[in-house]
């Protein structure tokens, strides 16, 4: 069907970003790993932040590895810090709020070097801009501790049902 424009006259026609929203889309489903390095200070605390997640997004938090060593595989039994005592502990936060106190383990023992994971429902979920942080006391003294965050990154579906 053809339409005669004249002077004055308005058309309402949608911008291309627009016409991309209206574009069904399926869920879709991609693993994230981001590390981030802690700069423990005299008393063996520090904190920082880990992951953002992008807007429109969510984060399922699988897995959590914290290691004071960096990326090079040494001992865990060997100047581990077992955080079942006083003034030791590590914290999982979400934008400066806090989740939950970790549990790091290997083996028997809650301890750093250690790693946390989560089953389909029981992690921590962020979304929309919210970041996944960590805050540590009473560990190893100026030195570095290694966080890795692992999970899955949900982007919603624009399907409509029915």
């Amino acid at each position: 069907m053809k339409t005669r424009i004249v002077p004055g006259a308005e058309i309402d026609i949608p911008t291309a970003d627009e016409i991309v929203k209206l574009i069904p889309r399926p869920l879709q489903v991609t693993r994230i790993r981001a590390a981030a390095s802690v700069l423990l200070g005299a008393t063996g605390a520090g904190d920082d932040e880990v992951y953002k997640v992008p807007a429109g997004m969510e984060l399922a938090v699988r897995r959590v590895v914290i290691t004071l060593t960096g990326n090079v595989p040494n001992d865990p039994n060997t100047g581990n810090v077992l955080l079942n005592a006083a003034g030791k502990f590590v914290a999982y936060m979400r934008s400066g709020q806090l989740i939950e106190y970790g549990q790091p383990a290997y083996g028997a023992a809650i301890q750093v070097p250690g790693v946390q994971t989560w089953g389909d429902q029981q992690g921590p979920y962020l979304r929309n801009g919210e970041v996944f942080g960590v805050v540590a006391a009473g560990l190893t003294a100026n030195t570095s501790l290694s966080v890795y965050v692992e999970g899955l990154l949900y982007r919603p579906s624009t399907v409509s049902e029915g």
